[in-house]
């Protein structure tokens, strides 16, 4: 997380709730806006908090860290 800057966009999912961007600084333009979250999901989806999700097109490539 060190690595990435939180981006001031935002988006909305009635589902899900609000969803905020991180942008890779290292990746330069390709990699703006690169990385989703829901830090905060409704209860209905819990278990998607504090996950990460990528647009593959913005990255080289994605190492699972266990």
């Amino acid at each position: 997380m060190s690595l990435l800057v939180r981006t001031k966009h935002y988006t909305y999912c009635p589902y899900k709730g609000d969803c905020t961007y991180y942008s890779i600084p290292i990746g330069g333009s390709k990699s703006e806006y690169a990385i989703w979250t829901y830090a905060k999901p409704f209860e209905a989806v819990a278990s998607i908090k504090e996950y990460l999700a990528f647009y593959l097109s913005r990255v080289d490539s994605i190492d699972r860290i266990s």
